[in-house]
């Protein structure tokens, strides 16, 4: 066996495993089967590298290596903390989408207003500027939208290349109003456009209401300010991409969003998981008076579908009677 000096790696040599082989070596660990028949197919369906996490809650931390399983835990927990993730993913996937479309659209009437120029997003003066590379943040960006542009087949896409061009920036003239460019971001890149907007441009304005522009954006989502709401659009792109690529969420560990203990009387039990993001969430949809969105009642009939869940919660952040908070109520 050969390693290397500078990584001391080793070969890597684990073989294939049949399923019948890993539900042999699961047993040997302590873990039950209510049904090896079904165990088998589903791992015959589903990788058993993306599955595995959902069974570590079972583990008997004290157990040599970590590796053996608590008394009288089925392989079923996992499978139902597996449904559990995927239900509560293609759930907030939807509430991400129905508030990164009021994201784009707010900030786009606010600055297209300002500027009273719906190539507002062309403009330096309304962007960071380093004092290294320039403009080159927000560049790197206009490039990546002009790309997309380009490329795109849809007829509305097509009409306007064929038709228009911009007067706002000679190298980007190609480039639409952003209400149109705004249908082919993604969540992170309106994330990006929110980082590189640079709010001290508008604190100078000594008119108090150009002042506050962004700041009465952000309040429009429940934010006490604009740089509060950027960090809330990254925490929601962060979730966004676990949902998008069917990576484990429940109990991910996530960067704590801003600002989140000040809305609420019982706080997370690890302000670094889900949950915190879910009050951003709510927060949003309940400012903006979103009413056919009810985060509470969704996610609480997402945990009923099995008893396991709501064993686990605190792993997602979830404190004891967290529903019962005031903030929770219309």
């Amino acid at each position: 066996m050969t390693t290397s000096p500078e990584t001391e790696t080793i070969p890597f040599s684990k073989p294939y495993r049949l399923p019948v082989d890993l539900i042999e070596d699961l047993k040997t660990k302590n873990l039950k089967f209510e049904n090896e028949h079904a165990a088998n197919t589903l791992l015959s369906q589903i990788s058993y590298y993306h599955f595995k996490i959902y069974l570590h809650p079972l583990l008997d931390l004290a157990s040599p290596g970590s590796k053996i399983y608590r008394n009288d835990q089925f392989f079923e927990f996992g499978v139902d903390l597996y449904r559990f993730d995927e239900e509560l993913r293609a759930y907030l996937f939807k509430v991400i989408a129905r508030l990164e479309v009021k994201l784009r659209s707010r900030l786009d009437h606010t600055l297209s207003s300002y500027k009273n120029d719906p190539f507002w997003y062309l403009d330096d003066n309304l962007f960071f500027k380093s004092k290294v590379d320039g403009y080159k943040k927000i560049n790197d960006l206009r490039c990546k939208i002009k790309s997309d542009f380009d490329s795109e087949h849809e007829l509305y896409a097509k009409n306007f290349r064929e038709k228009y061009h911009n007067l706002s920036s000679a190298t980007y003239s190609s480039l639409p109003p952003f209400w149109i460019a705004s249908e082919l971001l993604t969540i992170g890149t309106v994330f990006k456009i929110y980082d590189a907007i640079d709010f001290s441009y508008f604190k100078k304005k000594k008119d108090t209401t150009e002042s506050m522009r962004l700041d009465n954006l952000a309040l429009e989502f429940g934010a006490p300010k604009f740089s509060v709401l950027t960090n809330w659009v990254r925490r929601l792109r962060d979730v966004r991409n676990r949902c998008a690529h069917h990576s484990r969420l429940w109990n991910a560990n996530l960067a704590t969003p801003s600002e989140v203990a000040n809305l609420l009387q019982i706080q997370p039990v690890n302000d670094k998981r889900l949950y915190g993001t879910i009050v951003v969430m709510n927060q949003m949809v309940k400012t903006l008076g979103i009413i056919d969105l009810d985060l509470r009642s969704s996610i609480l009939a997402i945990i009923s579908q099995s008893p396991t869940p709501s064993k686990f919660l605190k792993q997602a952040g979830f404190p004891d009677n967290w529903n019962t908070d005031l903030f929770w109520d219309k």
